[in-house]
């Protein structure tokens, strides 16, 4: 479904639509007796948009599974993030809802209803930011107590939340995320990452990607890449570019010029070993990345090769990321890794990375950030010089700069599990 009408439909019929259950709600509360509820026996929560959200989510489910021990936990969210939900041990019913057309949408969001009445959630929390359809669900599932987020600018949400949240814009969303958590009783107060898990499958889609290079190049030029998969950043360094950025707002991603520059620069002055991943849809980009290099004939095109268990195992061996403002910022930085991510109509205030010797590239021109959860993540900006004048020269430095202070660009043991302090004090250019 074309996710700007998604957009549209969610702002004004959605607000509608909230503004008529308030009142249905209030009706019956008239003729119902009120009194304090029980701990939760099951508990629903919501998110449907963006992979990276979920991995932010992570460590906060794992929250609410240690606080209501024997509860049942429900998660709600788009069919795109099943690859990464279903690694998550810590729900017991997985609901989804498709996307690809209006007609699925409408289909499969009915399903997922039914079957959350179903469970008869006592406690709903929706970590929506802004969509007005999250809390309509929450309200239709039959939840005794929604706690949601009262963002500015979306008006008709707050009328359904039981318990509301005052969205802060100068926290990181991990933190946020794990405020709404501690309104629903959980007693942690301070974020921490929770990487994904590597699976089987994911170290078998990267082993089969690497052979496939190691085919292709022949001999001992192919012992050399499989010597990258074993010993990773011990030989030469293994470094992940993700030049896209998801279907929301192209603004976001740094010039492809850009991308094919600082992958020869690295190349040439670190002897790094370079992939550059993206979804089947993004193939054409990374084909042009690669066309406009010098060395492309040694760089791994990886589009449409990994799913998301793939991704999680290529970073988890993987010397640095360097990244738009999308998904792998966040399971990078979850795994420890260091992560170089470009940002301006996003903040990294809200979504940079955590993890130790990570960097965000930011302007903080006067216009930025031009998506915000009050403007439903949408800019009319067709001119994105905050990313654009993000020169290659800047990012070499720093890349350089961090592989001097750790030549092998690897964590040193116990760092990995510990990222949350040291990540928010990376810095911004």
């Amino acid at each position: 479904m074309n996710l700007s009408l998604a957009k549209t439909i969610d702002r004004y019929a959605g607000m509608a639509i909230c503004r008529v259950l308030a009142w249905l709600r209030a009706l019956r509360e008239l003729f119902a007796t009120q009194g304090d509820l029980p701990e939760p026996a099951t508990l629903l929560l919501v998110k449907f948009w963006g992979l990276g959200n979920i991995v932010l989510l992570l460590p906060v489910v794992r929250s609410l599974r240690k606080r209501f021990p024997d509860a049942r936990i429900v998660f709600l969210t788009l069919a795109r993030n099943r690859d990464l939900l279903e690694q998550c041990d810590d729900v017991d019913v997985r609901l989804y809802v498709r996307d690809e057309s209006a007609l699925a949408l409408l289909v499969s969001l009915l399903s997922a209803i039914r079957a959350a009445r179903k469970e008869r959630p006592d406690l709903c929390v929706d970590f929506e930011q802004f969509a007005r359809a999250s809390v309509i669900f929450a309200e239709l599932s039959g939840a005794q107590q929604i706690v949601g987020l009262d963002t500015p600018g979306q008006r008709g949400r707050a009328l359904l939340h039981h318990k509301s949240v005052r969205y802060d814009d100068t926290q990181h969303m991990g933190q946020t995320y794990l405020d709404l958590a501690r309104a629903a009783g959980v007693p942690q107060r301070t974020y921490r990452p929770l990487a994904p898990r590597v699976t089987p499958s994911g170290v078998a889609q990267v082993e089969a990607l690497f052979a496939a290079a190691r085919d292709a190049e022949h001999g001992a030029d192919g012992d050399r890449v499989e010597r990258v998969v074993v010993a990773g950043s011990r030989t030469r360094p293994l470094v992940v570019v993700h030049p896209g950025s998801g279907d929301n707002f192209q603004g976001r991603r740094w010039p492809v010029a850009s991308f094919s520059q600082l992958a020869d620069r690295l190349i040439e002055r670190e002897g790094a070993r370079i992939v550059v991943t993206g979804t089947s849809a993004e193939a054409d980009l990374t084909a042009r990345i690669v066309a406009g290099m010098r060395h492309g004939d040694e760089v791994i095109d990886a589009a449409g090769a990994l799913d998301v268990a793939g991704l999680v195992a290529l970073l988890a061996q993987s010397t640095l990321l360097v990244t738009n403002d999308t998904a792998p910022v966040h399971i990078g930085s979850s795994l420890g890794i260091p992560v170089f991510a470009f940002f301006g109509p996003n903040t990294p205030r809200l979504y940079g990375p955590l993890s130790s010797g990570s960097h965000a590239f930011y302007r903080a021109l006067p216009c930025s950030p031009c998506l915000t959860n009050s403007n439903y993540k949408t800019s009319p900006c067709r001119m994105p010089v905050c990313i654009r004048d993000i020169t290659v020269d800047e990012v070499a430095l720093r890349i350089r700069a961090h592989r001097v202070e750790r030549p092998h660009g690897v964590l040193r043991d116990g760092e990995r599990g510990d990222q949350s302090r040291r990540g928010r004090r990376s810095g911004t250019a």
